[in-house]
């Protein structure tokens, strides 16, 4: 870490702003201070406490500058240097603001590289070794080699590795034989689940779709169990986004899940186990909307010829 920053302002939206500021400059515990009751409660005994950033409207100059005092009569404080950013461009508040030794003073709205300047200017970091990486070349890798590879890496590490298969179900009939149109939009049913998903999925799994017909998600070091967890949180929560556009999630979106090297030792078995998956699925909702009678004559048919096989 790179020391401790305070940053003082009623605004979160100034707030985060300088924060984007910091994090481009060095590693930072940055504490934010949004009131002067929450400054009054807060003890500047801070480990290796390196800059303040503060405005001076907090919420009226006068404030801030009571503030600036008692941070330069506090004993841990005295000597941090402290960048006033306020959108007060008069005199005698600069005037002021030097008679309490403030290392720099920047009129809002600022440019980023002048408060940027500034801090790096009053922060001191510490040497460390860089190895300057803008000379290399991004890395380009199909999506066949990252699947060999993680393969690999699970293999030579005996870890499981799962993969999720999210793909549109065949749209259900109605009684004249004819589609049902109401969804009949695979780019936007797999478009809405693949947002939801991205929201679940860890920063280590990886989700692609392939040519807006299916959604492929990765999961890394991620057994049976753990596959079919990521699952059903996926559908909970395209549970209320289908509700939305009244929809029922269940005639649309039936994610599977398999895993290596349980269930295919290559990328092409394991797939093609799980759209059989998805194949034993739209089969079985055929079988469960025949009409129990018609059910009960096909099985009886069929029974009678099983004997001959």
């Amino acid at each position: 870490m790179d020391g401790t920053i305070i940053i003082l302002d009623y605004s979160s939206y100034e707030r985060q702003k300088i924060k984007h500021i910091l994090d481009k400059i060095g590693t930072f515990v940055v504490i934010e201070v949004s009131s002067s009751t929450q400054f009054k409660l807060l003890n500047l005994n801070l480990e290796n406490l390196k800059l303040i950033i503060m405005d001076l409207a907090f919420p009226s100059e006068q404030e801030g500058f009571e503030i600036l005092k008692s941070v330069r009569s506090n004993e841990y404080a005295a000597d941090v240097p402290v960048i006033v950013v306020t959108r007060s461009d008069r005199l005698e508040h600069k005037t002021a603001a030097l008679q309490y030794a403030v290392n720099d003073y920047i009129i809002k709205p600022f440019q980023v590289k002048r408060l940027e300047s500034s801090v790096r200017s009053f922060v001191r970091f510490k040497d460390t070794f860089h190895y300057d990486t803008g000379g290399i070349g991004n890395v380009i890798m199909t999506f066949d080699e990252y699947i060999l590879r993680e393969i690999k890496y699970s293999r030579r590490m005996q870890s499981p590795l799962s993969f999720i298969l999210i793909t549109t179900l065949k749209l259900k009939e109605n009684k004249d034989g004819t589609a049902q149109t109401e969804m009949n939009n695979n780019e936007r049913i797999l478009s809405i689940t693949a947002q939801k998903a991205r929201s679940i999925l860890r920063v280590t799994d990886t989700i692609v779709m392939s040519k807006a017909r299916d959604i492929i998600i990765v999961l890394p070091c991620t057994g049976e169990s753990g596959a079919k967890v990521v699952c059903e949180k996926i559908k909970a929560g395209l549970f209320q986004e289908f509700i939305k556009i009244n929809a029922d999630l269940n005639d649309f979106i039936y994610p599977v899940h398999v895993t290596f090297p349980k269930e295919g030792e290559d990328f092409q078995k394991l797939m093609e186990n799980a759209f059989k998956k998805v194949s034993d699925k739209e089969i079985l909702e055929k079988i469960v909307s025949i009409n129990p009678n018609d059910r009960k004559y096909s099985n009886s048919s069929y029974n009678q010829f099983r004997k001959w096989l």
